[in-house]
């Protein structure tokens, strides 16, 4: 995690420091080509996870990436991403005055190939975009806490990484349709990002010690708000 935090770090002042200091637009541009970052937060859940007829709520979890995005013409293109999120499922029980509460964890790594289409005017565009996130689950944590009167008491943790020599109860890999739309500001050397997306996950992630309905496939869902800015780096005339 703090490595990834690093290396996106210096890949958005490496994306600053070689951008153009000009980015207006031109309809002869054939391609256009920005580098940059996008960072947020998200709700998510695991489909199919009631426990004695209580469904799991959505946790808040945080988001954050390095983005590539290639433009063709002036309205639609094709934008890559590498992204890290987490993403998890919450339960609460109230019993008297004790609070209960479970939460999982889990780091995610996404590599989302998205066809982003857009209209509006040189300086505001509103923008669609679609494709898929292969993903890879490093690892994740359970968190159990309780609360008299809401004061903690008790916290206990338990954690999984695919680098310790313990089974491990997820897949490795999940992948997910991507569905946002937003709103690009041109602002400086390059453009304002701003967006609302879904993540709908296509793969029961789990082995084993699912948690609710054993017999059901528990698929991720999530929404994420972003906020990122992105350089322009390079166009290509006719």
């Amino acid at each position: 995690m703090r490595k990834f935090i690093i290396t996106l770090t210096f890949f958005a002042i490496l994306s600053s420091t070689f951008a153009n200091t000009v980015d207006s637009l031109s309809k002869s541009d054939q391609i256009r080509i920005y580098s940059g970052f996008r960072f947020g937060f998200g709700g998510a859940k695991q489909r199919n996870t009631i426990i004695n007829g209580q469904d799991g709520k959505f946790l808040l979890n945080p988001n954050m990436g390095a983005v590539l995005w290639v433009r063709f013409r002036e309205h639609i293109g094709i934008m890559a991403e590498v992204n890290y999120s987490m993403k998890g499922i919450r339960f609460k029980n109230v019993d008297k005055d004790t609070i209960n509460l479970f939460q999982r964890k889990i780091h995610y790594f996404e590599f989302p190939i998205l066809l982003h289409a857009s209209i509006g005017t040189q300086r505001f565009t509103e923008f669609v975009e679609i494709g898929i996130a292969p993903s890879y689950i490093s690892g994740f944590y359970d968190e159990m806490s309780s609360y008299v009167d809401k004061e903690p008491v008790k916290t206990e943790y338990q954690e999984y990484y695919y680098n310790k020599p313990l089974p491990f109860p997820t897949q490795r890999f999940d992948i997910s349709v991507l569905i946002g739309a937003g709103l690009s500001i041109k602002l400086g050397p390059g453009i304002l990002h701003t967006g609302f997306r879904t993540n709908i996950g296509l793969l029961d992630i789990y082995r084993d010690d699912r948690i609710g309905d054993v017999n059901q496939n528990q698929r991720q869902f999530n929404f994420q708000v972003q906020f990122g800015y992105l350089w322009h780096i390079k166009s290509f005339t006719k």
